[in-house]
């Protein structure tokens, strides 16, 4: 144990009167850390780690090998190693980006060396205020910052690193311009999908799929192989690799199965994907964007409000599934739902409280 001076900072300051004040703040910090069970040998262990914070080509190009002491940087790349096998990659791809965002932030604000105790919810409110007001963020995505970093602090917790989660008290923005994808109207809908079938059937069958299966345009149904298509039991899966949340059979309307025979789907390669290059199933598919594209330049065409979206024929299937009288439990098992209460949130979202008795049975005035 030897005595150390502490420099840092004080070089900034043009005053002796803002250097002692900086110098009070200093031991105020130090002594709220060995408070918390900070030690300072801790600064003194350095760790060879692989940062998992940041950028991929930056990790191959450097090897990614840091040395440093137990700070934040070190436990979010300890932390994320834990989440990777657990996430799908998009989802571990969001949690990576926050976080990489989040130990940024506290490396520019002066508290990246500070002890993971040290870190309190002050700090947590500064970094927040730093998302709404200077980033400009949504409530959606406050509220995902909120959700990974309370995950991070309760790792953190449970090694017993911290005794309280900092991640508290956390005030959301107002909901800004909603831009969801809603629900096509009958007449739209038929007028939308004619010249799509006409025009491009590769597309009014990616429609179709999302339609009749309550399938997520993106990687689930971008990803779908011939063989995850059982045309003869009326049942189609989406895979782990592909789903959002977990493995999953669909029921297969009969009108579907009809459209598939018509395409000829299970005549291609079982590997093949569906929807692949060249408008038929083949061993590529298509990019992230184009089907989306394909669709919204229809959309615009016929001049339809930019709220119909690709995935807006998801959203009007389940809308014929509840004019059709299915139960909430039976929707919830059809969209792959984990529970009654996001299946309710739903459809409360996209159609609000619907009540036929009061459509067709409202008693007159006279």
């Amino acid at each position: 144990m030897v005595p150390q001076k502490i420099y840092k900072g004080f070089s900034d300051l043009p005053t002796l009167a803002k250097k002692r004040a900086w110098g009070k703040s200093l031991v105020n910090e130090l002594t709220e850390k060995l408070k918390a069970g900070w030690s300072p040998l801790d600064d003194t262990e350095k760790i060879i780690y692989s940062d998992q914070t940041e950028y991929y080509n930056l990790s191959v190009r450097f090897k990614t090998a840091l040395s440093t002491s137990k700070n934040t940087r070190y436990f979010i790349s300890e932390y994320l190693l834990t989440r990777k096998t657990g996430l799908k990659p998009k989802s571990y791809s969001t949690y990576q980006s926050k976080l990489r965002i989040y130990a940024e932030w506290l490396d520019k604000s002066r508290f990246g060396d500070y002890d993971v105790s040290a870190i309190d919810n002050k700090i947590i409110l500064m970094f927040f205020d730093f998302l709404i007001m200077e980033s400009k963020l949504d409530k959606l995505t406050i509220e995902k910052y909120e959700q990974i970093l309370r995950d991070y602090y309760n790792f953190l917790k449970k090694k017993e690193k911290i005794s309280v989660n900092p991640v508290i008290d956390i005030v959301k923005p107002p909901k800004s311009k909603d831009m969801a994808a809603r629900p096509i109207n009958d007449s739209d809908m038929k007028e939308l999908l004619t010249v799509i079938k006409d025009s491009n059937p590769q597309l009014y069958l990616a429609c179709m799929f999302q339609y009749y299966l309550a399938i997520r345009p993106g990687q689930e149904l971008r990803l779908l192989k011939v063989k995850d298509i059982d045309i003869y039991n009326n049942r189609v899966v989406v895979i782990d690799e592909t789903a959002k949340t977990s493995r999953r059979t669909i029921d297969m309307p009969m009108a579907l199965a009809e459209l598939c025979n018509t395409y000829q789907i299970h005549h291609y390669h079982p590997d093949n994907y569906i929807f692949g290059q060249n408008g038929i199933p083949g061993p590529a598919p298509l990019g992230h964007n184009t089907m989306r594209n394909r669709f919204n330049k229809f959309r615009d065409d016929l001049k339809f409000p930019k709220i119909y979206k690709y995935y807006s024929m998801k959203h009007t299937g389940g809308g014929k599934l509840l004019d059709a009288g299915l139960s909430l439990e039976e929707i919830r098992d059809h969209f792959g739902h984990r529970s009654i209460e996001t299946t309710d949130h739903y459809v409360k979202r996209h159609f609000g409280n619907r009540n036929k008795r009061i459509i067709h049975n409202f008693p007159s005035p006279i």
